[in-house]
């Protein structure tokens, strides 16, 4: 047997636990999203069984085990770690706070030992510390992963590796990691997938500004929404100077995704010869009661491209149901589809930089359908997340790393 030892420092509160929800490093979940990250570059199934076991009438261990050495741990309530007045950091611990979670806090230590089977073939291994370095790099762990939550970073790898990439960020970030990702990208010829762009301008007016040009675009006419805070469209202006802390960060990474989904209140859709807002295909499906009035064609809900489930609630129907949500059914069972962006905090030595991660996967399986209220919908492509990456580009907000 051959093993490793990272040595490894949470970023950003980290919320992973089991059934009782107290926070703890759990293997199972780590697995669960290196595995994630080995599939999602390209791995084959054989060797995604081989590496990570399977289950099942045949089931077998996989070749790579985890063990945590850990500390004692240090934990706090989600309140806590959130600062009233930073709404994008509220809105992306939204689902958090309702449940009332606690967490491992940022700068708890640990130590993960990866042992692996003598069974393993060197490209195999490689293959799969490929996507353990996505994992701690271009993705996050726990609850709220895919909003900035649970970030890790590598402190010091020890053991029997080779360091034909590098866990520790050093130096130019911007460069270490287009580099790391171009020698994964050789072990992972398919892994063409996925973008990855950096913030740049993190100055309080350039964020108003492309607030204000998004408003514009979206037809959205920003003095009559300013005398309504209660409009969906409605946008607090972003006012906050420190952006070097985790927080800060999240905070900015948060107002741009609540600000820019807020401004598709207005947001319209082309079905066969009619061009209408898309939320007003939910409203017709709701207060028909899961029927579908003056359309023979599927109805689309773009802005579903960013996650689901997705809540529609509507104070103008105040008869019968106004509330819907739009699923992913199999069989009649609802499931969920995470968004496709990841937004990441990533350490370089003392000095926090933020990212976000594009990863364009297939958003639904051909056998899952996209439903609200049991009416059938058209699947989403990714024309919105496009359209919201370019506009921060456009200002120079962000820029493309990958």
């Amino acid at each position: 047997m051959k093993e490793i030892k990272l040595s490894c420092e949470v970023i950003t509160p980290l919320f992973m636990g089991g059934a009782n929800m107290e926070p703890e490093i759990r293997t199972q979940s780590i697995n669960g999203v290196v595995r994630w990250w080995f599939r999602t570059l390209g791995g084959s199934k054989e060797e995604e069984k081989k590496l990570f076991g399977w289950t099942g009438q045949e089931s077998k261990k996989g070749a790579v085990k985890f063990v945590v050495c850990k500390e004692p741990y240090n934990s706090r309530d989600i309140q806590s770690c959130l600062d009233s007045s930073k709404n994008g950091l509220n809105y992306l611990a939204f689902s958090l706070k309702r449940q009332n979670r606690r967490c491992l806090d940022v700068g708890y230590k640990f130590d993960l030992r990866i042992i692996f089977s003598t069974i393993l073939e060197e490209k195999e291994k490689k293959k799969f510390l490929g996507a353990l370095w996505c994992a701690f790099y271009l993705g996050n762990f726990g609850s709220r992963a895919r909003r900035g939550f649970g970030s890790i970073m590598v402190r010091e790898i020890s053991g029997d590796f080779d360091n034909f990439i590098s866990f520790d960020p050093k130096g130019d970030i911007k460069g270490w990691l287009k580099s790391n990702y171009e020698e994964i990208k050789r072990l992972f010829p398919k892994a063409n997938n996925i973008e990855v762009y950096s913030f740049e301008k993190r100055d309080a007016k350039t964020v108003q500004d492309w607030v204000s040009e998004i408003q514009l675009r979206k037809g959205i006419d920003k003095r009559k929404i300013q005398k309504d805070k209660g409009s969906k469209c409605f946008v607090d202006d972003f006012n906050q100077q420190d952006l070097g802390d985790w927080d800060g960060l999240l905070n900015l990474m948060g107002y741009t995704l609540m600000a820019y989904r807020k401004c598709l209140g207005k947001y319209e859709v082309q079905v066969g010869k009619y061009k209408v807002q898309d939320c007003y295909f939910a409203r017709n499906i709701i207060q028909s009661q899961g029927k579908l009035q003056n359309f023979t064609e599927k109805p689309i809900i773009q802005r579903a491209i960013f996650g689901l489930p997705l809540n529609f609630y509507f104070l103008s129907i105040r008869q019968g149901n106004n509330r819907g949500t739009v699923f992913p059914v199999k069989g009649g069972e609802k499931l969920r589809r995470a968004s496709p962006l990841i937004y990441k905090v990533i350490k370089n030595e003392e000095k926090l930089e933020g990212l976000i991660i594009f990863v364009m996967d297939k958003f639904l399986p051909d056998d899952v359908d996209l439903e609200l209220n049991g009416v059938k919908l058209q699947k989403p492509d990714y024309t919105l997340i496009k359209d919201y990456l370019q506009s921060l580009q456009d200002k120079k907000i962000i820029g493309r790393l990958i």
